[in-house]
This record gives structure tokens, C-alpha cells and sequence, in this order.
């Protein structure tokens, strides 16, 4: 059992296009430096970079026990130091960096993987292709750090603030995943306003799984109104409204499949 994370910086196609090659390069190094500082720090270790994007592990070579919350907390820190390199960069005139993560936990093949001539030691199998997913996933409901159920799972329950975002399919699987949003370390402290709206949207999702539309809806337009524009309000309430609850079949799960990756 191990947790792998996937992170990807977002529109950096249209930021690098907008920079000289030397800068690009120097940005791209210095945000991959910080980020694999974070990721070492909590014992994962670099699989791969990929342009900008970047693939960890955690459990591996060496068992790790709380290889999901040593992942999560990497995500958290990663997040936090690139809003502070923003900060540092804006000074000097450069882009704002934003990154999406996604992280799952499962059973993965681990090893030497590749031709003779040429490998790489990764890890491959269902559990990694739906981390990534989980990466892309973000887009749609306008978070930057999603986890799996069963990431979620292994978590202490006392130590991040995370919410039930949605259950979805992603592409090319017929089974549905539990999602979540993490959104800060359980010791921070977190806006009033903020605190009402993830409150609510909980309340919602409870209701829209239990397929009492009427409820949830009325909590997820509440929410909308504590967070205007909220993707991940509106996607519930557009979805309710083509789903007749005395239609449903019985082993109706609530989830939404993802059309692309």
C-alpha cells in the first residue's frame, strides 16, 4: 500500500508562452526546487518530473505507516510556499504560479519499469491513474487539493479540515470514487465566512445522497450565496435539476462521470 501525488501548475502553456526561454527555465527550476524540498522533507521520494508537473510517491522504498498523511500534509506545505514564492515573484515582475494536486491511495506495482536499454523506477496500476485523474478533476470544481476516499481514510480525523466534494467516475472507469477537498491543517485558523460555507455544502451533499433534492438544494444555493460563483454549488444544483429522485434505481450512488481526463 502506498499514497503517490500528482501536481501540475495551471495555464503554465500560456504563461511560458509569454516569457523568454531563459526565464521560463529559471522560474520552472526554481519552483521544482522548492516543491522537491517539501517532498523529501516528508519522506516521498521524486518519481518524475514532466515539463512542470510532478509525480511523488510515499511508502516507498521503505514502508512508511502514515504514508497518506505525510502525502496530504506535502500538498498543504506545497500550496503554502508557492503562495509565498508568488509573493516574492510579483516583486521582481514575474507570473503568479498556481498548481492543482491530486492525491490517491492504493496498491501499486512498485519497480524498474521500461526497456532494456532504458527505465525508470515508478510505479504503475489503477490507484496512480486515478491520483491523476484526481489532478485534473480539481479544474472542475475550482479546488487545487483533491484526495480519494481511501486517501481519506487514512487520515487522522483530528488533523485537516477537508469536505466531501463529490462522487465521481473519471474516464475510462466504470466505478465510482468518494472525493475530497482538503483545505487547511486543522490548526489553523480559517475565515468565519469560509467555516459557514464548507459547513453547508456538507449538508447538502449529505442531503443529495440520501436523494432529498429539495433539502440539498436549498443548502447548496445557501452555500452559493456564502461563496458566489461557486463551481462545485452550481454543479450540484444544475445536476439535481435533471435528476428525477422518484426515478432513480436502487443502486443509485450519486456520482457524476468525468468526460475527460
Amino acid at each position: 500500500m502506498m499514497t503517490v501525488l500528482f501536481s501540475d501548475l495551471v495555464g503554465f502553456t500560456t504563461i511560458s508562452e509569454k516569457m523568454e526561454p531563459h526565464e521560463l527555465v529559471r522560474l520552472l527550476n526554481e519552483y521544482l526546487t522548492e516543491m522537491t524540498d517539501i517532498v523529501l522533507a516528508h519522506g516521498g521520494i521524486i518519481d518524475k518530473y514532466e515539463g512542470d508537473a510532478i509525480m511523488a510517491e510515499f511508502g516507498a522504498p521503505i514502508p512508511i505507516p502514515d504514508h497518506a498523511q505525510r502525502a496530504v500534509k506535502t500538498g498543504l506545505q506545497m500550496q503554502r510556499r508557492l503562495g509565498e514564492l508568488c509573493r516574492i515573484w510579483a516583486e521582481k515582475g514575474l507570473p503568479e504560479l498556481r498548481c492543482r494536486i491530486g492525491i490517491n491511495t492504493g496498491r501499486m506495482i512498485l519497480g524498474n519499469m521500461g526497456s532494456k536499454q532504458v527505465f525508470d523506477y515508478t510505479v504503475i496500476g489503477d490507484a496512480v491513474n486515478l491520483a491523476s485523474r484526481l489532478e485534473s478533476a480539481n479544474k472542475r470544481y475550482d479546488t487545487f487539493l483533491m484526495i480519494s476516499e481511501k486517501t481519506h481514510g487514512h487520515l487522522t480525523s483530528d488533523r485537516f479540515r477537508t469536505r466531501v466534494l463529490d462522487v465521481i467516475k473519471v474516464k475510462g472507469k466504470s466505478k465510482a470514487v468518494k472525493v475530497y477537498e482538503v483545505y487547511g491543517d486543522i490548526s489553523e485558523a480559517i475565515d468565519e465566512k469560509d467555516e459557514l460555507y464548507y459547513g453547508t455544502y456538507h449538508e447538502g451533499f449529505d442531503a443529495y445522497l440520501s436523494r432529498h433534492f429539495d433539502v440539498a438544494r436549498e443548502k447548496f444555493r445557501e452555500a452559493l450565496s456564502l461563496r458566489q460563483d461557486d463551481p462545485a454549488s452550481r454543479e450540484m444544483i444544475e445536476r439535481m435539476g435533471q435528476l428525477d429522485p422518484q426515478g432513480l434505481p436502487d443502486d443509485w450512488d450519486g456520482s457524476f462521470p468525468l468526460t475527460s481526463k
